[in-house]
């Protein structure tokens, strides 16, 4: 009996040692395998943890925790771990082979995701599904091409982490991150989300929706067919637009009323009013019109509301009347009611009234018939102001305040409560900090419930809510908050998206949640691509993190969180202050959304093209024509980005650009593409080319323009534009301190910028962070938060040429490269106006990205040369046109033999010198005492420039101040130091004019006319 019973345990004992070995004897082996598998990914180090092993014979089962998963796993990939895991196995396992591996509850070969490619090719995939009808549009503008292997229909959800929000425990609104580095998390991923990736999404055909407010203007204009609230509108208080309808219409229910001055937290202004439906009819009219007046001229979003009803019109026909036409929509009113849908957005005027149109008609091949309905409600124009209050439980709502800013500036919480999001999305949590991030999700599920990408269901946890029926093909959270390094390197992106939601691995229309990780790669993995060849060789790829976030985990779609980099990190935030690195980091993220749907469905896809180059417009045959000439931009990161071909927009004088016209098969000499087209006497054209293919559009090019007066003409003027910089600020960095420098130069913005909250004060390496309040090292001031800021807008040819047209001289203008490509197009001006804008050296990055932005590069010196020896006047005009060639701004290693080469040019041949690199504070110019009697600024006793940050020209902090040389001589004085401004150069065979500032940045713009028809007249005289 004792001999069985030892048996026995000796028998239990064997039998347990084989099923569980001890991770500890593995130690030396997860660190070895760490060290190989970053070595292999080239991915930030994460140290694996091994959490059991069961053994099952000769085999042995690893068990990780989600370490392991945090890398990105290919095929060859699986095999090399197993295979290097069994040969670093220690000696008492040498018998033993590899069974199974797993991270968490997942199998390591579940984890495989294929590699993204670039030649356009349907990407071999696993898990691959049907596509949806994508003719069955939920919204389809009238007239927009369609790009096949682009995103035309896709239905995109997206948002920029956070905003500002009230916190209940302090009693005030607070940024949900610490402001750092000149802007704070919650204003920074805007930067990305709205100049730059929303437009490439919707350049490749998809609609995006966001729960954040997109339009950034503080103005906000609201119609409807209820009354609205009583009381004066002025200031920031949004504006009531008319309602009016002719035909047959009827009550449609329940709808939007704007009757609230402010709304509190429990207030959904859809419940407020009514809404207004109309039978289909092709003979029995009906018509809804709003009309609205903005008070400043720009580009608005416009939004639409409707009720959804049982027999909705599924193409329910739009038009909007705006500055540039009218564009048409066609609506399916059958999902999306009772609440805000972006239609668009369009350029107005305060002199013109803009309108937005709803008829009952049957557009052709549409889908709509008789039958159905159409429903009309509220439409509100701009972004406006915060307009939900929010205060202390115990303090009266009379006391309870709004936040202050732009409604774009605050989270989506407010947003999706003024879009009358049921109060069910938000309100399981008690405060708006948790409510803001949690239910974006959670918006992005309720948007799509009741497609059939989110089918209604009927079990005990079904919403209670009434879904929008979108069908929302892909969500993505846009963040920057990927973690800090003590020391100056690169952060880097982090990818995050979740396996399981609700103990489910599938999302609701039985897709395997695998998905999301392939997504989640993809993106991450065509950004680190990119980022390393054009920004920094050494951007660092983190980990792809599987973990329950609720951005990524209760979208009901295939979702995703990004951590593009990190803002609290010095390095990173060197490259992501740049609108160029913003840009090509959008075009990542935006192609790994398209590599990832070519992937799921199995379609074939085209990258849409990079914007063209080296344009120029010039005069045709008896200056009747514009002869518009470009040339394509072929990416040398995507084979498939070539343009098939290109759309034209024309604007005349003030207006607003159109459509465009599509221009194809077009061929030129050396790939320059040139088309004609008509102008008349007494007006500006101005023209812009976008390219396009089968996968989308291009952003646009730089703006140039021509004009011939429509009195008798004088010499003509060609303007040469050579401001094409876009960057981050100048910085400096030390090992003990560090920042940016915006009392030196606060960098450029593409077209404008609406990061920035204030300046940097706190430049401590050392200092740390404490709160939000007192964050540390790169602590910034938030005085500036929710004001636009104007960048490159490239359309300052427009500028100079509507001064010169002014004063009867005729003009065309070209972009430096195209002059530099073809020094012939110089041959009929009398007189060159050269732009520089704000054109200085910038130090792009490390990695051997090259420095740019040279004022004059060794080809333009060599075109200037040319025409001035052949006669030709010059004027120049920029802010760094001494001090790129004596001086620099930013950190770049400058060779002194070109150094000393470019200043022999500068000298010899537009005749000045370098005075000042800080030549005023004050921004204001006068004229030089004891000059000869030359007058470009009339009588008055000085103008101005923009010295400071504003929402109308770019800055110049610090104008260059001259020196005048033999042959020259001072014209115009900074009045608070006495130097220089702007010298006159008498060669003999021609004359040149160089201000240290640039023309277009001064404040009337009567003074810009002035000085170039002063100049003119300068050229003219003989002596």
């Amino acid at each position: 009996m004792n001999r069985l019973f030892t048996a026995i345990i000796v028998l239990t004992l064997l039998t347990l040692s084989s099923n569980a070995q001890t991770p500890a004897a593995f130690k030396e082996v997860t660190d070895s395998l760490t060290t190989l598998l970053d070595q292999r990914t080239n991915v930030h180090k994460t140290p694996l943890k091994l959490t059991k092993i069961v053994r099952r014979g000769n085999l042995l089962d690893f068990h990780f925790d989600n370490s392991l998963g945090d890398y990105p796993w290919r095929e060859e990939d699986v095999y090399w771990f197993s295979e290097n895991l069994e040969k670093l196995f220690p000696k008492a396992y040498s018998g033993c082979e590899v069974g199974k591996i797993y991270s968490k509850k997942t199998e390591l070969k579940d984890l495989i995701v294929p590699e993204i490619n670039f030649n356009g090719k349907t990407i071999p995939y696993r898990f691959r599904y049907a596509d949806r009808d994508l003719s069955k549009r939920f919204i389809a503008r009238k007239g927009a091409m369609d790009f096949p292997k682009g995103m035309s229909g896709r239905n995109i959800a997206l948002w920029q982490s956070h905003g500002r929000f009230f916190d209940a425990n302090t009693g005030k609104w607070s940024w949900q991150r610490a402001p750092i580095f000149r802007t704070v998390e919650d204003m920074y991923t805007q930067s990305y989300v709205l100049p730059f990736l929303i437009p490439m999404l919707e350049n490749a055909g998809a609609y995006v929706m966001t729960p954040r407010e997109r339009d950034t203007h503080s103005f906000e204009v609201v119609c409807d067919n209820d009354p609205a609230f009583s009381g004066p509108r002025s200031g920031n208080t949004r504006r009531k637009g008319e309602y009016s309808e002719n035909g047959k219409w009827t009550d449609a229910g329940t709808g939007f009323a704007d009757i609230q001055k402010v709304y509190y937290p429990d207030d959904n202004p859809f419940l407020n009013g009514s809404a207004r439906m109309a039978l289909i009819s092709a003979k029995n009219k009906a018509e809804a019109k709003w009309t609205f007046k903005v008070e400043e001229k720009g580009n608005y979003a416009v939004y639409i509301s409707y009720k959804t009803l049982e027999n909705s019109c599924t193409a329910a026909h739009y038009t909007v009347n705006h500055l540039g036409g009218k564009s048409e929509f066609l609506v399916n009113q059958s999902m999306g009611g009772s609440t805000w849908i972006y239609l668009g957005s369009f350029d107005f005027a305060p002199e013109k009234t803009g309108s937005v149109v709803l008829d009952n008609g049957i557009a052709s091949d549409s889908g709509a018939r008789e039958g159905m309905v159409v429903s009309a409600d509220a439409v509100r124009v701009g972004g406006g102001m915060g307009k939900i209050a929010c205060g202390g439980k115990k303090s009266p709502k009379e006391e309870w305040t709004t936040s202050g800013l732009p409604a774009f500036a605050e989270g989506a919480l407010y947003s999706m409560q003024w879009a009358g999001v049921d109060t069910c999305i938000f309100h399981k949590w008690d405060n708006d900090y948790t409510r803001d991030y949690a239910s974006r999700g959670a918006w992005t599920s309720m948007m799509s419930y009741g497609s059939d990408m989110n089918p209604l269901r009927s079990d005990k946890d079904a919403p209670t809510y009434e879904g929008k029926r979108i069908p929302i093909d892909l969500s993505l959270g846009f963040h920057t908050d990927a973690g800090t390094t003590p020391n100056d390197s690169l952060i880097g992106t982090l990818a995050i998206y979740t396996l399981m939601c609700e103990d489910a691995d599938t999302l609701p229309d039985g897709r395997n949640r695998a998905l999301c990780r392939t997504y989640a790669d993809f993106v991450q993995s065509q950004i680190t691509h990119d980022l390393r060849a054009i920004a920094d060789s050494s951007w660092n790829r983190r980990n792809i993190w599987n973990r329950s976030y609720s951005e990524s985990r209760t979208t009901s779609t295939a979702g995703m969180l990004l951590e593009l980099l990190s803002h609290q990190n010095f390095a990173d935030m060197r490259l992501g202050l740049d609108p160029e690195f913003r840009f090509h980091a959008s075009r990542a993220v935006y192609k790994g959304m398209l590599k990832f749907l070519s992937a799921m469905h199995g379609k074939p896809y085209v990258v849409q093209p990079l914007p063209v180059k080296s344009m120029s417009v010039a005069f045709g045959k008896e200056r009747k024509s514009a002869v518009i000439s470009w040339e394509a931009s072929q990416d040398p990161l995507e084979p498939t980005a070539t343009p098939k071909g290109y759309i034209l927009h024309t604007r005349i004088d003030d207006g607003s650009f159109d459509e465009g016209q599509l221009v194809r098969g077009l061929t030129g000499v050396n790939g320059k593409i040139s088309y004609n087209a008509n102008i008349k006497p007494g007006h500006i054209y101005s023209f812009k080319v976008e390219a396009y293919n089968d996968g989308g559009k291009s952003f646009p090019s730089e703006i140039l323009s021509i004009g011939v007066p429509g009195v008798a003409e004088k010499q003509t003027v060609m303007i040469v534009n050579n401001f094409d910089r876009v960057s981050a600020p100048a910085w400096f960095d030390t090992p003990q301190y560090a920042g940016f420098l915006g009392n030196l130069d606060s960098g450029v913005g593409y077209i404008n910028d609406l990061w920035y909250v204030g300046e940097d004060y706190q430049h401590r390496r050392d200092a740390l962070w404490v709160s939000n309040d007192n964050p540390g090292f790169g602590g910034t001031r938030t005085n500036k938060a929710g004001n636009i800021v104007a960048g490159n807008s490239f359309d300052y040819c427009m500028v100079h040429g509507k001064a010169l047209m002014a004063a009867g001289y005729p003009f065309y203008s070209v972009s430096r490269d195209a002059w530099c490509a073809d020094k012939n197009i110089s041959a009929d001006a009398f007189a060159v106006d050269l732009i520089c804008g704000k054109q200085v050296t910038v130090k792009k990055g490390k990695g051997g990205a090259p420095d740019k932005y040279k004022v004059f590069p060794k080809n333009l010196q060599n075109c200037i040369k040319a025409y001035t020896q052949a006669g030709g006047n010059m004027i120049v005009s920029g802010a760094n046109i001494a001090t790129d060639v004596w001086d620099k701004v930013f950190p770049v290693d400058k060779d002194p033999e070109i150094s000393k080469a470019d200043q022999s040019f500068v000298t010899e041949v537009l005749g000045y010198g370098w005075g000042s690199s800080f030549a005023s504070g004050s921004g204001i110019i006068c004229r030089k005492s004891g000059i000869p009697s030359l007058n470009i600024i009339r009588d008055k006793e000085s103008i101005a420039i923009w010295n400071s940050m504003n929402p109308k020209v770019y800055c110049v902090e610090n104008p260059d101040g001259l020196k005048t040389t033999k042959k020259s001589y001072a014209i115009l004085a900074y009045e608070d130091t006495g130097v220089c401004a702007a010298v006159l150069y008498n060669a003999g065979k021609y004359k040149a004019a160089s201000f240290g500032f640039p023309l277009e940045t001064l404040k009337d713009p009567q003074d810009i006319q002035d000085i170039l028809e002063g100049l003119m007249r300068y050229f003219v005289r003989k002596k």
